[in-house]
């Protein structure tokens, strides 16, 4: 076997490997051994013929396919260990020439690591939000704390009012026709989250329980489901129950009911001041080493190839698919939600793909450049935090981070917490927040396909919009 390299643009690489023509003839055999059962050949029994008879009457193709499988492979990764070289993005194949007289040349575009030219990570400012907790802050906490621990009371002696929650079934219809989405029975709808299309919940008002009526509603005109979009429809609606949120008084009994270490209000909110004041810092922090660790990548050169951002979108296009199966949606009534296409939805990903990439890279060189390594302490130490977390014994969650690939992956993630850490710490705190970047595709000629806003879809899914939404 021969192998040849060649440097592209954009930190592409294109590898020309030849099989030798003996190893091609047994890649021949083999891929006749595997399929010889389904040949039928006239005077044989079928899957008895000799390969010989077989290539004479279906033609050597009939086996490249399985051939170029049992060849391509192995040869593929011997090239890669002769050439010192390790691929970046997955390889795209073109067969260049074949046949058992004279062997099989193939050539494998793909992408390696790019090389990384740090700027400045020590030491750049970076934006921190205000961790300061205001009287407002903590009345708010402590308001929603008594609205956790609050009751929904039955109302039989008055109409629908505003933040109350009814109990409906309601039906649509566009003239005359019921409308997809548009219907439920035993809805529970609270008055004013405008959860539904304009105008829905204000005309519940002023009715009383057991009431059926008709409410005209037009839908707004950019609407995402363009054959109600601005159309006049109708609503017929039951209320089947009226109920209120009564919200427990604060004081000392109250604080004796949802509080461990606290007696009187005074107590309490002093507690709450100083939870919300830690969880504002961490947070304050994380932010700082996030805007940080941005300034970084962008002082940073980085000669990122497209197919790899392309092949990361896709990765990220999976992961949404998946997580909205978990919670019931397939990614064609996600993208329908949106009112979006595929390759609309595929082109925002573009941007959070490339930043990541780039991110990744970035904290790759700098562990590289400041020498950062893992010990047997740090893994042991994030071993555990796994195991608590996912309520594991340590040493049966140790063994399955001992294979290569886990540990490789453990060990990445240690190395790049560390240079996190290290921007973090060297960075200089502003108050001055930065402008936010706007992003326009139209003119990325390798934007070709697909990118989403998993926030949004995120968003989207758990409001569980129907047409009347």
């Amino acid at each position: 076997m021969a192998a040849q390299l060649e440097q592209l643009e954009n930190s592409m690489v294109k590898i020309t490997v030849d099989v030798e023509k003996e190893d091609f003839q047994d890649a021949l055999q083999k891929a006749f051994n595997k399929e010889k059962n389904r040949f039928s050949i006239p005077g044989f029994r079928k899957g008895k013929a000799p390969m010989k008879i077989v290539t004479n009457y279906y033609g050597e193709a009939v086996l490249y396919d399985d051939a170029i499988d049992f060849a391509a492979q192995p040869a593929y990764e011997k090239a890669l260990d002769e050439l010192t070289i390790e691929p970046y993005s997955q390889p795209s194949f073109e067969i260049l020439e074949i046949g058992s007289d004279k062997g099989m040349s193939f050539a494998c575009t793909f992408a390696v690591k790019p090389e990384v030219k740090l700027g400045d990570y020590k030491g750049v400012t970076a934006y921190r939000p205000d961790d300061s907790v205001s009287d407002e802050d903590v009345d708010k906490e402590i308001e929603r704390a008594r609205e956790q621990v609050s009751r929904l009371v039955p109302i039989e002696d008055r109409p629908v009012q505003e933040n109350d929650t009814v109990t409906i079934d309601y039906s649509g219809s566009k003239d005359g026709v019921p409308f997809e989405g548009g219907s439920a029975e035993n809805y529970d709808l609270i008055i004013g989250s405008n959860t539904f299309i304009p105008g829905f919940e204000e005309k519940l008002i002023g009715h009383n329980m057991g009431e059926e009526f008709d409410i005209d509603l037009t839908f707004p005109e950019d609407y995402h489901a363009a054959d109600l979009a601005g159309q006049d429809v109708v609503f017929h609606v039951k209320i089947h129950e009226i109920k209120f949120r009564e919200i427990p008084e604060l004081n000392d009994d109250f604080v004796k009911d949802v509080s461990e270490e606290d007696d009187t209000v005074e107590q309490y909110k002093e507690s709450t001041r100083k939870r919300l004041s830690e969880e504002k810092a961490k947070y304050a922090d994380e932010d700082m080493m996030n805007n940080a660790i941005k300034v970084a990548v962008e002082n940073a050169e980085i000669d990122l190839p497209h197919v790899v951002i392309h092949e990361e979108m896709e990765r990220m296009y999976n992961d949404q698919a998946r997580q909205m199966q978990s919670q019931g949606f397939s990614m064609d009534q996600y993208m329908q939600m949106l009112g979006l296409e595929k390759q609309t939805l595929m082109a925002q990903l573009h941007v959070p793909a490339e930043e990541k990439l780039k991110t990744e890279l970035v904290l790759d060189a700098i562990v590289e450049s400041e020498n950062i390594e893992v010990t047997e302490e740090d893994r042991d130490e994030q071993i555990q935090k796994y195991a608590d977390m996912y309520q594991m014994a340590f040493e049966d969650l140790k063994k399955t981070f001992s294979g290569e690939g886990a540990l490789e992956m453990l060990n990445s993630d240690l190395t790049r917490q560390k240079a996190m850490d290290l921007i973090k710490e060297n960075a200089i705190p502003t108050d001055v927040k930065p402008e936010i970047e706007t992003h326009d595709h139209d003119h990325d000629e390798h934007v070709e396909e697909n990118e989403a806003n998993p926030e949004q879809a995120d968003e989207t899914a758990d409001n569980g919009e129907t047409a009347t939404e």
